[in-house]
């Protein structure tokens, strides 16, 4: 240590001790009075005010700054303080007794030191303010429906259960017991068994290009689910009352049963589950990853619909919750299928036993948006020469908080079809824009355009879900039931738009739908599915009637060129249980 050092470091520490001691002097001189006069003395009569500062650091440690380097002794005659110093407040021997003890001898009492009051030199007298004090606290009288409404009037949501509930309910109180350890202490097994779906019936006056017919029908879906897991399943979705895209109905007064328990076009039957949980419950441990599996008759939907919704006999695998700070996506994954049988596709005239495909898809936050991106190869197992390539691609995100837009495009290539007429070619593209209002929520406005080139077809899609454009606006879209009437809905050498509202009441419990829609065509008429250009007007109502039921109607008209002109009315009870 040098020189210059050593003598700043003797200076702080004489210092330090001599404002130590001037702040003991100060602290222990006598009390100040009402006056600004010191005593050591009590007078009789005259109150002391103190304002009391009890809180130092206890005995063996020292503050540097406040006392020095050592606490202040405790005062004489009396114990060590756990705070430095003693402060006793002053007592009057001549305090006159209360009242039980008049008229007995008094008890001679003892002694009482007197000594000096502890002021910290940092307090200050102040004189007693009522306001100093908070009010008492106001009970009002007991107010039982305000209990109830505690929450803001919030209440608990009457739901419907499902149909079948045996096992473990749906939703319902615990604790449960400790399931099964037969595949793995960490994979317990729970079992249970749903049965839920709905019922829906329409009536439905249908006014088609070549026939005009009153329709009654009717259509039963049920989901059959069976866990053994958290994790694992069973799923099955029949539909009794239905052959391919018909159901069971009255036409004109003639009854046409579709009586079918079980059709593998139409139904599905698949095992789910997750392979990180499954191979941890073998082993013994905590899954170490998730990825999630699918094998048999599997339903897979891809871009909203568009791109592909079809059950297929194959599988499929995914890679979930997935980031990439390479490329800046917060979240992403990946999802990789085949199928082998069931591939529903205009590309083979819905031959479903004629093709079969291998792809990937995947969806990417990133962007201030969404990429949805699904590439498949589909081959002809008839080698027809229609084996060809799909690609699927969108992106969805909301713009200066004005529109809600989605982009999306499939793209058909490389089909060498033997007799020369290609199924499956060309490019369709979907541009869906919602725009936001001063009521987002119930009032809302959109605008959708499209354009199809040549012969573009989604990658699978079942016949029964209508076309490639039943999200593009009502006018597309089928009823699914009553054969209710539609603009062409394939996207084959035409473009056009639908514009409308959509609107909602504030309880949520009613919906209003109004659409105007028009396509133009493209290239000559042996070319493309429709005869000429469309233009539709339509709406639809729905009304929720209980938690389980609804009631909805709709309405269209279309005025076609170079066909008749198409109109239909319906009306639909649908039950969900």
């Amino acid at each position: 240590m040098t020189l210059a050092l050593r003598t700043a470091v003797m200076t702080l520490a004489l210092v330090g001790a001599s404002v130590g001691v001037r702040a003991q002097d100060a602290l222990f001189a006598p009390p100040t009075r009402i006056d600004g006069s010191r005593s050591n003395d009590v007078v009789s009569g005259e109150p002391l005010r103190v304002a009391w500062s009890c809180g130092v650091s206890s005995p063996g440690q020292p503050v540097v700054g406040r006392f020095g380097l050592f606490p202040p002794p405790p005062a004489e005659g009396s114990a060590p303080s756990t705070h430095g110093y003693e402060c006793v407040a002053p007592v009057d021997e001549k305090s006159p007794p209360d009242d039980k003890s008049k008229g007995k001898k008094e008890a001679a009492l003892p002694p009482v030191e007197q000594h000096p009051h502890c002021i910290d030199p940092r307090a200050c007298e102040t004189a007693v303010d009522t306001g100093d004090f908070s009010a008492d606290a106001f009970f009002a009288p007991y107010d039982g429906c305000g209990e109830v409404g505690v929450y803001n009037g919030k209440y608990e949501v009457p739901t419907q259960r499902p149909l079948v509930e045996w096992g473990m309910p749906f939703y319902g109180p615990g604790p449960w017991a400790i399931g099964s350890e037969v595949i793995g202490p960490t994979n317990l097994v729970v079992p249970k068994f749903y049965v839920y779906g709905d019922y829906r019936a329409g009536l439905a006056q249908n006014d088609l290009v070549n026939d005009e017919q009153t329709v009654l029908a009717h259509r039963l879906n049920l989901e059959l689910d069976y866990w053994f897991t958290s994790t694992e399943r069973v799923h099955g979705f029949l539909g009794p009352f239905q052959k391919d895209a018909r159901f069971m109905r009255v036409v004109d007064g003639e009854y046409i049963e579709e009586l079918d328990f079980f059709q593998a076009e139409t139904d599905t039957l698949f095992f789910e589950g997750d392979l990180g949980q499954m191979l941890g419950g073998i082993e013994g441990r905590y899954a170490s990853f998730d990825m999630p599996i699918t094998f048999g008759l599997v339903p897979l939907v891809f871009q909203n619909g568009i791109w592909m919704q079809d059950a297929i006999v194959g599988g499929a695998v995914t890679l979930p919750a997935k980031n990439s700070p390479l490329f800046d996506w917060s979240n992403f994954d990946v999802t990789f299928f085949g199928g082998i049988d069931r591939i529903s596709s205009g590309a083979f005239g819905f031959d479903e036993d004629a093709a079969a495909l291998v792809g990937a898809t995947t969806f990417i936050e990133a962007r201030g948006g969404y990429f949805e991106l699904g590439y498949g190869f589909v081959e002809d197992q008839e080698n027809g020469g229609r084996s060809y390539h799909n690609l699927g691609v969108s992106y969805t995100r909301r713009y200066a908080n004005l529109v809600s837009n989605s982009v999306r495009a499939i793209v058909n290539a490389g089909q060498d079809p033997h007799d020369g007429q290609r199924t499956a070619d060309g490019v369709l593209l979907l541009i869906e824009n919602t725009f936001l209002t001063k009521n987002p929520y119930n009032v809302m406005p959109y605008f959708n355009v499209f354009a199809g080139f040549d012969t573009p077809q989604p990658l699978a899609r079942a016949g029964a879900f209508g076309g490639v454009l039943f999200n593009t606006g009502i006018l597309f879209q089928s009823d699914l039931l009553t054969g209710y009437p539609t603009l062409d809905a394939t996207g084959n050498n035409t473009y056009g738009a639908a514009i409308g509202v959509d609107l909602l009441s504030p309880a949520f419990d009613q919906q209003l739908i109004l659409e105007m829609a028009a396509l133009k065509t493209m290239s000559i008429a042996s070319n493309r599915v429709a005869a000429g250009d469309q233009v539709g007007v339509g709406a639809r109502w729905q009304k929720k009637l209980s938690t389980a039921t609804l009631i909805r109607a709709d309405a269209m008209v279309g005025m076609l060129d170079n066909s008749d002109d198409i109109s239909g009315v319906r009306c639909e009870y649908r039950w969900k249980f």
